[in-house]
């Protein structure tokens, strides 16, 4: 056999450096499918100290930003639940304040009891389960009188209520935490003993409320209805509290989602990679790799018999 013209060093320089090629172009390939410039710290070599803190920052940030979100989810249930308490404060003024002008009292009592219940249902309504009005204790109801004859029943309005006193606080930020919740009896009190007055002296020597008031009725409710502006304004006294909480949540919440946003831009200009820049190496590399390989198939075929 006649030997091939050319040295093997030759040759095997051509295939390591297409070699080296092929490995140049599955790493742009990888970039451009994952947009990163690689799965280890390695590849970005200097910045990888800076890369790891600014990950473990963002990691921080972005928990205490899913945290804050539920804080102000659940604000927001409470305040629509304390403007609820606030519209049965006023409707049953207004039922009181009808009976009163009209001296009729027909329908009073079953306006009562079906305010009454819409309170309760607000005081022992869940989220995920878990009742939010109980203080510490989220697995059994606020209010266990759930009808009217029930809270009658009760020698004080307290023994109702089967909340603690405790306010469920959150952490929001890392120097930073908030008071979230409002126990039942914090809410309900006054109105529950409105509702109890009333059910009481229904039920009691000068009731029925009837369709005609007697004088012993009309004062009563007379005195009811000067009370009762007293239990709004209290109702209204919590929303405002709640409200500057969900300002106070609100803000935090805007300040973690513009840090977590600097933090993803800032990873990401470590990490992600310049597309147009790696698919033009890309190219250039499956060109190189061409012409190395039609090198490569030239220098086997050549043998002396080319030249005789």
């Amino acid at each position: 056999m006649l030997d091939r013209v050319g040295s093997w060093s030759l040759s095997q320089g051509l295939i390591n450096e297409y070699g080296r090629i092929q490995g140049r172009n599955q790493k742009w390939q990888t970039q451009i499918s994952t947009g990163k410039v690689g799965d280890h710290l390695a590849d970005v070599k200097d910045k990888a100290s800076v890369l790891v803190a600014a990950k473990q920052k963002s990691a921080g940030v972005d928990s205490y930003l899913s945290a804050t979100k539920e804080v102000l989810n659940r604000l927001d249930i409470q305040d629509l639940h304390l403007k609820q308490m606030s519209d049965i404060s006023s409707r049953l003024r207004t039922a009181v304040g009808d009976a009163l002008s009209t001296g009729h009292a027909p329908a009073l009592m079953n306006e009562v009891r079906g305010l009454y219940e819409e309170a309760v249902a607000i005081m022992n309504v869940r989220i995920d389960g878990k009742f939010i009005y109980g203080g510490s204790r989220t697995d059994v109801a606020p209010v266990s009188a759930t009808e009217l004859a029930g809270l009658a029943a009760a020698a004080t309005v307290g023994d109702v209520f089967e909340n603690t006193d405790y306010e469920l606080t959150q952490r929001i930020d890392e120097h930073e935490t908030v008071t979230v919740g409002m126990p039942a009896s914090s809410i309900a009190t006054d109105l529950f003993q409105m509702f109890k007055d009333i059910a009481a002296f229904d039920t009691g020597v000068n009731g029925p409320f009837g369709a005609n008031l007697n004088s012993a009725q009309t004062t009563f409710l007379t005195t009811q209805n000067q009370t009762l502006p007293d239990v709004h304004n209290g109702l209204t006294a919590l929303a405002a509290i709640n409200g500057t909480r969900h300002e106070q949540v609100s803000a935090t919440v805007e300040r973690h989602e513009s840090m977590s946003a600097y933090f993803t831009k800032f990873i990401g200009d470590i990490e992600d990679v310049d597309l147009s820049e790696a698919i033009a190496r890309l190219n250039q590399d499956q060109v190189a790799a061409e012409a190395a390989g039609r090198m490569i198939a030239q220098v086997n075929q050549l043998n002396l018999l080319n030249f005789l």
